[in-house]
């Protein structure tokens, strides 16, 4: 498994860029009719990189020109790559971060939320999810809806059809887990966590869940840029994801 969040706000990922895998990665028709309708700028360029983006990356993991990288989505708007039915990919955006995660060994599903206040959230996420226990603080909001989003994504059905499926255990001090997705295999058979991801200079603070089929996933390892200890690198003219080891 492999995944990585980007900040699409310091990473200056241009509408056509080079990508180094012997191809150009451009904004398909459809990614340009969507952008079209967003109305604030800094939304449309946000879509638009992590559109280039995502098909970079996947590029690189399979060794394949980033401009030749097919994406395409079913009916409910789970993405898959047709030509590379191997890799099971999902991501999600929350204003400038995007985290992508790509497995060859089963259904993924990721969720990413900006830590910030949601007004009645609860009763939002009662709404979602009925078997929310009346006695659930209010901190569980994010790890709670970030985990019911990840794991909807990993079935494929989205939060309308999916969530009743989600079987969560709301535990204390705001701890979410992910009991099984009922009517999707043995419940044992789904593995599911959030992490808190704290702000970090730009970067705002935020919560990311991951849910995958075939193997529990450990903690999420940042890697902060390419000017400190610890940090990715890249060449000096290439922009560096941030990255998330599974």
């Amino acid at each position: 498994m492999d995944a990585w969040l980007v900040d699409l706000d310091e990473h200056a990922w241009s509408p056509a860029h080079r990508t180094g895998q012997g191809g150009t990665a451009r904004a398909t028709p459809e990614e340009d009719r969507r952008a079209a309708e967003f109305t604030c700028a800094s939304t449309t360029r946000r879509f638009l990189r992590a559109r280039l983006v995502v098909r970079q990356l996947l590029g690189e993991r399979l060794a394949v020109s980033p401009a030749e990288l097919r994406v395409a989505h079913t009916p409910d708007g789970k993405p898959f790559l047709p030509d590379h039915p191997q890799l099971h990919i999902n991501w999600s955006r929350s204003e400038r971060l995007l985290l992508l995660a790509a497995a060859d060994t089963g259904p993924i599903g990721v969720d990413i939320e900006r830590l910030r206040p949601v007004p009645a959230a609860m009763d939002a996420l009662a709404t979602i999810y009925p078997a929310l226990p009346v006695t659930a603080d209010p901190e569980t909001f994010f790890p709670a809806w970030t985990l019911l989003e990840a794991s909807v994504k990993a079935t494929g059905l989205g939060l309308a059809r999916g969530a009743k499926d989600v079987d969560l255990a709301f535990g204390p001090g705001g701890t979410v887990s992910l009991r099984g997705i009922l009517g999707h295999g043995p419940s044992d058979a789904w593995f599911g966590r959030t992490e808190p991801l704290e702000a970090c200079g730009a970067l705002p603070a935020a919560v990311a869940a991951v849910v995958t089929r075939d193997r529990p996933p450990v903690s999420l390892n940042l890697l902060l840029g390419r000017d400190g200890p610890g940090r990715a690198t890249a060449p000096q003219d290439e922009p560096a994801p941030f990255v998330l080891t599974l």
